[in-house]
């Protein structure tokens, strides 16, 4: 939780230090613990409230700052040759290991890591600059060029407040946010900072003066695994899911937000299992509920609380708006369709009284998702997939065909709205970029292509943004069990059928760990839907809206907007785009009443 940031000036010129810790103070650190070398300098700057353990290292010659947390770090001490040395790998943090790894791997060191991360390291003999994101980017990396000098960081805020990076937007990025509600990975809103993806390195090296941007990871579709004992499975997911819990608890009080759905629910069973006796003071449960009678979420929460003797808070939903706070500084940092962004900003604040680290069932939806029949075959042996059709009909559930998916896909033309500004037209062309982003996902996937197509969705790597506390300002750290590299490998060779019809395989592994009302509830949808909470706005009054924030008019034809957006359809699923629309008016608005307010 200590935002990182780099600063090299490619020309060799000296660092203007003064500067440096300036923007870092400016920034609302802590404190900053800051290395420079003439001409290139690294800076953590811990968050105020945060107990992280030390984020830099240096051996001399190599300096590194690090943000996050290492998995496994025995296998990575023990491939190092620190398990010779009793007791020192325990002692040495994770910004050491990182040195270490690099000493011994170079630029591949990141290959060999496990967990979520974002480090810069400086290599003063080979003046080289090492940057790295974890492999599903729960932590944020960022990056702009203004003039002679390479700034990187973690925290996007931070970045901006570099002179010369500009607040204008890139066109494209914003034609892909009002196409497809997000903007996709290469690149930020800004025109000016780009973002390193996921599973990407950056690495610039003053003697070549190159910029080199490349992958060195991605989840690959493998063979599906295929065991004689059916309890294989369901052993095997259940230990990995409780290794990426007890790897994400760490040694201090932790929240858990729990839905009293399936996923929140296992998750915080294996954060039980892996606090033992002190989980009723260490655990602390936070759930979103409605207020209505319907709301089954905090009813089930509550009672497994109870049984756990864990306390739970519970924040209701009906208190909040679309788009509140957005004039202060809880606006996000970057245009979303999250219009009720502050209800994990307070759920965030209210955790962090308890301690620094929330866990979440997040992505165990859609790591299970199974792959219809139709599109199994191929990927498949038919004996295979024949055993696991009547294997799957024995145990009462029944697989999806594909049949409807297939005949709607042929159905479904290019949804590109007809009231894009003319001025984003000339810089970006729609129909290619729908067309584009469509044959990426509809790639060869192997058997499981549906749950690959949705775990590597560019809007997880938004999310991961957007609750990092860099972006949040809060001293609080959301972890995600269920994007475990270990887990999500493991997940991904399931057989669809049987083990992710329903959640099978999750079921079973938390069969006498849950109650049954939460261990075979079916799923439901959202009783505190945030959909249905924007229900007020009409086309009329988003037409009003754009007509007051003058730079939507380089996006939006306000007039084409009215014409063919009808009120009654605007929260509907074929209206996504309408709803970015409106989303990124208020952003705009809202962030120009902030600068205004500012000024007074």
């Amino acid at each position: 939780m200590s935002p990182v940031a780099a600063i090299l000036n490619t020309d060799q010129a000296a660092l203007d230090a003064v500067m440096f810790r300036r923007l870092l103070a400016e920034s609302g650190a802590a404190s900053a613990e800051i290395s420079i070398d003439r001409c290139a300098g690294l800076a953590s700057a811990p968050m105020a409230g945060s107990k992280t353990m030390a984020c830099c290292a240096s051996d001399g010659r190599v300096s590194v700052v690090f943000d996050g947390r290492l998995d496994d770090r025995g296998l990575l001490a023990a491939s190092l040759g620190h398990a010779r040395l009793p007791g020192q790998a325990g002692r040495m943090s994770d910004a050491e290991l990182i040195v270490s790894a690099y000493d011994r791997w170079a630029e591949d060191c990141v290959s060999h890591l496990l967990g979520d991360f974002a480090f810069c390291l400086w290599d003063g003999r080979t003046r080289r600059l090492f940057c790295a994101r974890d492999h599903f980017g729960v932590k944020p990396m960022y990056y702009a060029h203004v003039g002679h000098t390479l700034i990187v960081s973690s925290s996007l805020r931070w970045l901006r407040r570099y002179p010369g990076v500009s607040c204008r937007l890139r066109k494209e990025s914003i034609g892909d946010f009002l196409l497809f509600g997000v903007c996709q990975q290469s690149h930020t809103a800004f025109a000016d900072i780009s973002r390193v993806p996921p599973g990407h390195r950056l690495c610039y090296a003053l003697a070549s003066g190159r910029c080199e941007l490349t992958r060195y990871w991605t989840l690959e579709p493998r063979e599906p695994f295929r065991h004689r004992d059916p309890g294989a499975y369901v052993e095997e997911f259940w230990r990995l899911l409780c290794q990426a819990v007890a790897d994400r608890v760490g040694a201090g009080p932790v929240g858990v937000l729990m839905s009293g759905g399936l996923d929140s629910s296992s998750v915080t069973a294996a954060a039980i299992d892996a606090t033992g006796p002190s989980a009723r003071h260490r655990l602390h449960a936070y759930t979103i509920v409605s207020g209505q009678m319907s709301d089954v979420e905090g009813r089930l929460a509550s009672v497994f609380a109870a049984e756990h003797d864990i306390q739970i808070s519970q924040i209701p939903i009906q208190h909040y708006q679309p788009f509140d706070r957005w004039e202060s500084d809880d606006r996000p940092p970057e245009p979303t369709l999250e219009a009720l962004s502050t209800v994990m900003l307070d759920v965030l604040d209210l955790a962090s009284r308890h301690g620094n680290v929330v866990l979440t069932g997040d992505g165990g939806d859609l790591l299970l998702l199974p792959t219809s029949l139709l599109d199994q075959i191929g990927h498949l042996a038919l004996t295979s997939l024949a055993g696991d059709l009547i294997r799957s009909l024995r145990l009462r559930l029944r697989p999806p065909l594909g049949l409807a998916s297939r005949i709607r896909q042929r159905r479904t033309s290019e949804d590109v709205p007809g009231w894009l500004a003319d001025d984003l037209l000339d810089h970006f062309d729609p129909h290619a970029r729908w067309r584009e982003v469509r044959d990426g996902r509809s790639r060869c996937r192997g058997a499981r292509s549906a749950a690959f197509d949705q775990i590597t969705d560019p809007w997880w790597t938004s999310m991961f943004e957007g609750l990092d506390p860099g972006a949040t300002a809060r001293p609080v750290e959301v972890r995600y069990p269920f994007f475990d590299v270990r887990l999500a490998t493991f997940a991904l060779r399931l057989p669809s059928f049987p083990w992710c019809l329903d959640k099978h395989v999750l079921r079973e592994a938390t069969r006498g760990k849950l109650p049954n009302a939460i261990r075979t509830r079916p799923k439901t949808p959202l009783a505190a839907d945030p959909v249905s909470r924007a229900a007020q706005w009409s086309s009329q009054r988003a037409v009003e809206l754009f007509e007051r924030t003058p730079e939507m008019a380089g996006f939006v034809d306000a007039r084409k907007f009215g014409s063919i957006v009808r009120g009654d359809s605007l929260l509907s699923n074929e209206s996504l785009s309408a709803w970015a629309a409106i989303s990124l008016a208020m952003w705009l608005h809202q962030g120009q009443r902030s600068q205004v307010k500012g000024k007074g």
